[in-house]
């Protein structure tokens, strides 16, 4: 009787599920806001949106250009992801808004 087979399927089992998980986790919802600047502060900038909803952007992986010399009161663009903890939006790119509300 050959005892290898069943471990062996056990094992690759277990590596398709951690496999799974992991790609699940890094799944992360897309989002685009249109808003306006409340403040900027290092890597870390607060919007209002349209909406009324105050949301914490994280700049560490969008284009410095993007948003250096951006002033409160100045209506964006944002595309970026939600994140994990689901607490602010981690900006991919950033668009001064020149009115038509259309990026790039």
């Amino acid at each position: 009787m050959n005892c290898r087979r069943p471990a062996a399927a056990g094992f690759l089992g277990a590596v398709m599920l951690v496999a799974l998980a992991v790609g699940a986790s890094q799944a992360q919802e897309r989002v685009r806001l249109f808003a306006t600047v409340q403040w900027i502060a290092s890597t870390t900038m607060q919007v209002m949106t349209v909406s009324g909803t105050s949301v914490a952007i994280d700049l560490t992986q969008a284009d410095q250009s993007s948003y250096q010399g951006l002033r409160n009161g100045e209506t964006v663009v944002i595309d970026g992801v939600v994140s994990s903890d689901r607490r602010r939006v981690i900006a991919r790119e950033i668009w001064r808004d020149q009115g038509d509300t259309q990026a790039p």
